[in-house]
């Protein structure tokens, strides 16, 4: 039988470019009683990908929620297929974030507010908002992400400055969809100081700290070389950081922001593209129990 909780939860899901912190900022709120926050996963949004067959059918459903969790699944898939309500997006959202926490030890009925986060199929909101669902949309400071990426083997493909510059605006072309009443923004160096915003927005009325289980992202600090410290307390090193980007890559960076920002809804179409493409590339994977 799945976990309940003896209210509802909140569901929440965390917006960013890639590497802008969003594992950062998810395991600071999951320190919060009332809060369980997933690895990433872009299982909320391939929702609205989903093939009517699919989304009728709890063993696929279960597949893709697998193949969709980058960092790895708390659960089996045997526990994933029983979260699963064929064509109800809400139950089945809720279940899969109270079965999560009790496998963590955490008491699914303390639970308040289930947060995703998704770093892809980012122009894909309107399943997960009808869903009840609301958008944290996280930015930090494009040189920061640039720089970044010549810090990890996967950013290897943005390491262009123009590039990479059409591809942070095709995100920004997908959050300016979001609605606004739903959505609440925060800045990644300012993280500490917005916490309580976040919390109220999540309906956090009593905010202290869990004292009992595991976080979720456990396992991804453990695993991921660079999110060895994300369960430590917040610390920025972007002033340094930021640094060792030339002086060439700070104006073409500049350079490719002003050209790309008039294109802005022909970046959003790119990345309509891609996040199809994601989920292309979801539906090929062979998954294991």
């Amino acid at each position: 039988m799945h976990a309940t909780a003896d209210s509802e939860p909140v569901l929440a899901c965390v917006y960013s470019l890639p590497r802008s912190g969003s594992t950062a900022l998810t395991a600071q709120l999951d320190r919060w009683k009332g809060i369980v926050c997933l690895p990433e996963s872009y299982f909320p949004q391939m929702l609205e990908l989903l093939t009517p067959e699919e989304f009728s059918n709890s063993k696929r459903m279960a597949e893709l929620f697998i193949a969709s969790s980058d960092s790895g699944s708390a659960i089996t898939l045997d526990e994933a297929e029983r979260c699963m309500v064929p064509n109800n997006a809400t139950e089945t959202l809720k279940r899969l974030g109270l079965t999560c926490a009790k496998k963590t030890q955490r008491d699914p009925a303390q639970v308040k507010a289930v947060v995703w986060k998704t770093t892809r199929i980012v122009g894909r909101w309107k399943v997960f908002a009808r869903a009840g669902g609301r958008f944290i949309v996280l930015r930090r400071n494009p040189l920061n992400v640039f720089e970044s990426q010549f810090r990890v083997d996967f950013g290897r493909n943005n390491r262009n400055a123009l590039r990479f510059a059409a591809f942070a605006e095709s995100y920004e072309a997908a959050f300016s969809r979001l609605p606004k009443h739903l959505t609440a923004c925060i800045d990644y160096e300012s993280i500490p100081e917005q916490l309580p915003t976040i919390l109220s927005f999540l309906g956090l009325s009593q905010q202290e700290l869990w004292t009992s289980g595991q976080s979720l992202l456990a396992p991804t600090a453990a695993t991921r070389d660079w999110h060895g410290r994300i369960l430590d307390d917040f610390q920025s090193r972007d002033s340094q950081q930021s640094k060792n980007l030339s002086a060439t890559q700070r104006f073409s960076l500049r350079f490719g922001r002003i050209m790309f920002l008039p294109a802005r809804p022909l970046t959003g179409m790119l990345r309509d593209y891609y996040d199809r493409g994601v989920m292309d590339y979801l539906r090929t994977k062979k998954i294991e129990n």
